[in-house]
């Protein structure tokens, strides 16, 4: 038992270990002083602009988040937007997104729908993410001219996008036997095996009934949107630094970057980040350091007003709407009575 739990401990620690000396190595061959004078000289507007898209993406998020919420009775698009914007905030915070668990829960606290239901509508939203990132990583792979150190990459990535586009049709054609599990009675005593075999039959079950194809050509469209913003997000960050990067090199930096993220190794990614930019970009022949000063621009744009707008709608995270309900239903009933 002890030999278990040591393994499972150095397993645990030697990611982040392995991690954090790749970042310590990548730092000592940075030239500080010459970064950090790119970020000082950066354009104003242009950093404007690319705020501007970075926020639009989330909110396109939001959006397409409501698109699977409604469907499993939970209405309201502003409820969902602004849930992503404080789900994004708590990322910046925290480790491997931690901030998706608590808008999970929050969201099946303040809607009295279970929290598998809830999960069920993420994970399909999540997918899309993922099947649009596999069809841009397919188009770039054939039309640009991408480095020696991705192109061998190449026949992955489209086999992996075979993968996703065949779970996708597993999803739209299979429909679930039952309806998902909080319309049926509850058994009062479970084991705990059976309760998680069950808590992952609903999921799988309400996963299944959100997947049609309407909802996920919706859904795949906005995604496309998003990753639109994000690639403007990358473009003007660069231009403001004066680096001279094109839409290719951009968009090539976009998928290299996103390639980590499932799963954040540091909170906001930071460090991580920037390492993979700085590989993206030197890959097509640009300055390292330059680099490495917009890596830290863009981080900035997606960390410091979306952490601090996302704070300050995290608040509603914690409101129980039905707890307020009753208490609206009770001043009206105490008023009532006054007046009689």
């Amino acid at each position: 038992m002890t030999d278990r739990r040591n393994a499972r401990w150095w397993l645990h620690w030697a990611v982040p270990i392995a991690t954090l000396a790749l970042l310590a190595l990548f730092a000592r061959k940075v030239d500080w002083a010459h970064a950090w004078s790119a970020i000082r000289h950066a354009d104003p507007l242009l950093l404007g602009v690319a705020t501007i898209a970075n926020l639009s993406t989330l909110l396109v998020k939001g959006v397409r988040w409501s698109l699977f919420l409604t469907a499993v009775g939970i209405h309201g698009t502003g409820q969902a937007v602004r849930t992503t914007f404080a789900g994004h905030a708590l990322n910046n915070v925290l480790v491997a997104n931690g901030g998706d668990a608590v808008r999970v829960a929050a969201t099946a606290r303040s809607s009295s729908v279970s929290s598998a239901t809830v999960l069920a509508t993420l994970a399909i939203d999540r997918l899309c993410d993922l099947v649009s990132y596999a069809v841009l990583f397919a188009i770039a792979a054939v039309w640009l001219p991408l480095p020696p150190e991705l192109a061998r990459w190449r026949t992955a990535g489209m086999i992996a996008l075979a993968v996703i586009g065949l779970i996708v049709v597993v999803l739209v054609i299979k429909r679930p036997a039952d309806l998902p599990g909080e319309r049926r009675a509850e058994v009062e005593t479970r084991k705990l095996l059976a309760r998680a075999r069950d808590y992952w039959r609903r999921l799988t079950a309400t996963s299944a009934e959100l997947a049609t194809a309407r909802r996920l050509a919706i859904a795949v469209a906005l995604a496309f949107v998003g990753w639109a913003g994000q690639w403007a997000t990358f473009q003007y960050a660069a231009h403001a630094a004066s680096f001279p990067t094109t839409p290719a090199d951009s968009l090539l930096a976009l998928l290299v970057v996103n390639a980590s993220f499932a799963v954040r190794l540091t909170p906001g990614n930071v460090g991580v980040f920037q390492l993979l930019y700085a590989l993206a970009a030197t890959s097509t022949g640009l300055d390292k350091d330059s680099a490495v000063a917009v890596a830290f621009l863009i981080s900035l744009i997606q960390y410091i007003p979306v952490t601090l707008i996302g704070l300050l709608l995290a608040r509603s995270l914690t409101i129980d709407r039905r707890a307020s309900g009753v208490t609206r239903l009770a001043q009206a009933g105490t008023a009532n009575e006054d007046q009689a």
